[in-house]
């Protein structure tokens, strides 16, 4: 009969998962047999801490408080007891099955409220506090840190594409998460310039400066079509061009695609 107890495991888990950020911010890592192991996991913790409190309140709680009654087993047995007609079915144990079912709901519900309050202790501000669980998930991808470095630093990087269109330009969104994608799967950039590599030496030339719009302008590419990304240096760049000759931007901004050493910091 206590087989029964695999569905709330399952749903408790379920809620956790898709409910507390510190999982669900990486639940598109989870596959397969592995999601639902990691959901069976979560929820197996629930049940064990929920029949842990309930063996607490069943051995020390007196079965009446001032003349209240406050043994719960004996209050669902005595709601369940009338209508069980097969005497092969334990009352009691299926009395045990409903409290640890809503116990481990609670369980549940208490873990999602606390990562919460968790969260904004932390961190009042929302925003805030959504890169600060990005910055522990995206470390371990060099593309990816480096792309939540220039968000949260507005470091400008340099973008190539796969069809060798490139961007310089701050990270100024991440996506939000789903369940099969992470936060990252979406980036929204506000364009400097852009341009294009040679298709026979790798070359960068840039032609267009977005610097001449007057307002903010999103680029929204999708990470997987980023081919490379690297900071961009602004000082050494501007060093650079002062002892260029003075010609129209494609032609003056031709930088060699070894010149890496000129552009951008290490």
């Amino acid at each position: 009969m206590f087989l029964l107890l695999i569905i709330p495991i399952l749903i408790s888990g379920f809620y956790v998962c898709n409910h507390n950020l510190y999982y669900f911010y990486r639940l598109h890592r989870y596959e397969g047999q592995y999601l639902y192991l990691k959901s069976a996991l979560i929820g197996f913790l629930s049940l064990t801490i929920s029949t842990f409190f309930a063996l607490l309140l069943n051995k020390f709680i007196p079965s009446e408080v001032f003349g209240i009654p406050v043994d719960v087993i004996a209050f669902i047995d005595s709601l369940i007891a009338p209508t069980i007609e097969d005497p092969k079915v334990s009352s009691v144990q299926l009395s045990w099955i409903i409290l640890l079912t809503i116990l481990t709901q609670f369980t549940g519900w208490l873990w999602v409220q606390s990562s919460h309050f968790h969260i904004r202790l932390r961190e009042k501000d929302v925003e805030k506090s959504k890169i600060l669980l990005m910055s522990s998930i995206l470390r371990d991808s060099p593309l990816d840190n480096i792309l939540l470095e220039s968000y949260i630093e507005e470091v400008p990087l340099m973008l190539t594409l796969n069809d060798r269109k490139v961007y310089v330009g701050i990270v100024s969104s991440l996506g939000e998460p789903n369940e099969s994608e992470g936060m990252d799967q979406e980036i929204a950039i506000i364009p400097i310039m852009s341009g294009y590599r040679h298709k026979d030496n790798l070359s960068v030339s840039f032609n267009t400066d977005y610097k001449i719009i007057d307002k903010d302008l999103n680029i929204i590419l999708r990470q997987e079509i980023i081919n490379s990304a690297t900071k961009f240096d602004f000082d050494t760049f501007e060093e650079f061009t002062k002892n260029s000759k003075k010609q129209p931007l494609e032609k003056s901004i031709s930088i060699p695609s070894n010149s890496k050493y000129f552009f951008w910091k290490s």
